[in-house]
């Protein structure tokens, strides 16, 4: 299924993505029940002015959900083909902490075509419908481990999204997106707030 680009709850997507680019995924859980998938990301943000805050922690729920697939394998360096791993829903949210916190790696994660989901859906540990329909909109992103050669793709079709903090506190979409596009701005301006280990300086 490829989902044209376009707007999320009026919001460009293109913001949404950047906003997301290299948060930490800390978690994920799964409510079937309530056809909701929640993520705990630890997102780059930066304010309009001052320092960036000290937790940067957020709960991004995708509401409306009717289906999910993931690959979960590993592929050591004398593997002719990927091992693919079992895994079913009920036991992403392990498979998400096993890796200890990746970074949700790339520019595009919302509504983006098929090129990787043609590589990894021949691979799939569990693809779950759980509702009939097709849902408006699209979320991938991958998780990835150097030690052990393992790797995570997910990806969940939702109908709605939205931001909160750690206390359950509604953050407006408009001022999560704002926030990552202005860490980003700073960052390709060399700006020292957002330099941070894991992140490649700009040129």
């Amino acid at each position: 299924m490829t989902v044209s680009r376009g707007l999320l709850d009026g919001l460009d997507i293109t913001g949404l993505n950047t906003a997301l680019s290299e948060a930490t995924c800390l978690g994920i859980d799964v409510d079937t029940a309530a056809a909701t998938i929640r993520l705990e990301l630890d997102v780059l943000t930066l304010p309009v002015d001052g320092p960036p805050p000290d937790d940067c922690d957020v709960y991004l729920t995708l509401t409306g959900v009717n289906r999910v697939a993931a690959s979960l394998r590993r592929q050591r360096w004398d593997d002719l083909e990927p091992v693919v791993l079992p895994l079913t829903l009920d036991g992403l949210h392990d498979a998400v902490s096993s890796f200890g916190g990746g970074a949700l790696h790339g520019w595009d994660f919302l509504d983006l075509g098929d090129s990787a989901w043609t590589q990894w859906r021949k691979l799939l540990s569990f693809d779950t419908v759980l509702s009939e329909g097709t849902a408006g909109h699209m979320l991938e992103f991958s998780q990835e481990e150097g030690i052990d050669p393992r790797e995570l793709d997910v990806r969940v079709w939702f109908e709605g999204l939205e931001i909160t903090g750690k206390q359950g506190e509604q953050i407006a979409l408009e001022d999560f997106v704002a926030g990552g596009v202005r860490w980003w701005k700073a960052h390709d301006q060399g700006d020292p707030r957002t330099m941070r280990p894991n992140i490649v300086p700009p040129l």
